[in-house]
């Protein structure tokens, strides 16, 4: 009989996490929670508040040997959940929309086994990382001093993909996800009374022919045989009043590629568009990069890991014909080591990720923690 390990006990946790949600930034309770969870574990070291509130776990073999990380994001989403679930989030506004309440219990299992079998050689860091979907909290733990001392030499995450079967291990070589970046375009003028406009500086023309620019690039991009996406995603013109006539507006758009080549590209020319056009008026123009996601490319060699990981662990595999468009910021970790994003099939009906009625199912937790050990016994023994 398991000594650590139980499937129970490990639903329950995640039905926890998910009722007490926590903003990308703000896991404090997360991470607490999580630790006093895991730490009659007895891992060979907890290391505490990387990249913010960060947690790593150590479980070292007694023999020299690679360093393997596995990496759970844990951070939610500023998005109200409708649901009518026992477990439902008690935050107002925030909830596990995306699953990384599932993610953090599959790495919690993980710690389990591990307790109960220790690696042979090497060291396995498990990683509960905060700020994933803001595309910060994996350059924030990488730049962070504690983190030199645990360097992977080869580094694995998975995420669940709703619209796969159940248990199906989805991998690709090469661009699993891909890069994105937030632009934010600024335009200072000089408000006036709205019945003499004339005294002010008004952005309204400069901002309606960027938006006609940004639409004009995003049909160029459509038919591009790269993959290139931009994005509108909001706009604003003034303040909400009659009586004044407008002197700030703001354009933001999500540009993203499967290459961050093309995305540097793609950036350069909607900057470049936009001055241009404000250079034509008394406007002064800012613009701002916000949350930046390098494309996730993960490595032949250890994409076989996780394939013959999923093959011992009786999975079936789906091999990707092109990457996602959505963006994960375990790519970063790529600039250290070798590394491989997986996914995890948790069902063709289930609603997509960050609908206001996802819910991460509990029935894919063990073949997610089976695929993980696989992986260690491979990497560790």
């Amino acid at each position: 009989m398991n000594q650590f390990y139980s499937i129970k006990e490990l639903t329950e946790f995640r039905r926890k996490l998910h009722q007490n949600p926590e903003l990308s930034g703000c896991e404090k309770q997360t991470s607490a929670f999580i630790k006093a969870f895991v730490a009659p574990l007895n891992p060979d070291q907890i290391i505490e508040n990387i990249g913010g509130h960060g947690l790593a776990l150590i479980f070292k073999g007694k023999k020299a040997g690679k360093r393997l990380l596995l990496r759970a994001d844990m951070d939610a989403l500023p998005i109200t959940e409708k649901s009518t679930l026992e477990y439902k989030s008690h935050n107002e506004g925030v909830a596990h929309l995306c699953g990384h309440d599932g993610h953090s219990t599959i790495m919690t299992g993980v710690a389990m086994r591990l307790a109960e079998k220790r690696p042979q050689k090497g060291e396995v860091v498990l990683l509960f990382q905060p700020a994933e979907e803001t595309g910060e909290g994996a350059e924030k733990v990488i730049n962070d001093s504690k983190f030199a001392p645990f360097k992977p030499d080869i580094a694995f995450a998975l995420h669940n993909l709703p619209g796969f079967a159940l248990n199906t291990i989805v991998v690709k070589k090469d661009t699993f996800a891909a890069a994105s970046v937030g632009i934010k375009i600024k335009l200072n003028g000089r408000t006036a009374h709205a019945s003499q406009p004339e005294t002010g500086l008004s952005p309204a023309s400069a901002l309606a022919e960027i938006i006609s620019s940004y639409n004009e690039m995003a049909k160029k991009w459509q038919h591009s045989k790269r993959f290139q996406l931009l994005t509108i995603t909001h706009a604003k013109l003034g303040e909400e009043a009659f009586g004044t006539a407008p002197g700030q507006a703001e354009c933001w758009i999500t540009i993203r590629s499967f290459a961050d080549d093309d995305l540097q590209q793609m950036e350069q020319e909607c900057v470049e568009a936009a001055q241009e056009i404000t250079a034509k008026t008394k406007l002064e123009m800012e613009f701002s990069r916000h949350e930046p996601f390098p494309a996730t490319v993960n490595d032949p060699g250890a994409t076989a890991m996780v394939e013959k990981a999923a093959l011992e662990s009786k999975l079936k595999i789906y091999t990707l014909e092109t990457p996602f468009r959505w963006s994960e910021d375990f790519g970063q970790f790529g600039a250290c080591s070798p590394i491989a994003l997986f996914g995890i099939g948790s069902g063709i009906n289930q609603p997509a990720l960050h609908n206001p009625d996802f819910d991460f199912p509990d029935e894919i937790i063990e073949a997610a923690v089976d695929t993980f050990v696989h992986i260690c016994r491979q990497v560790c023994g």
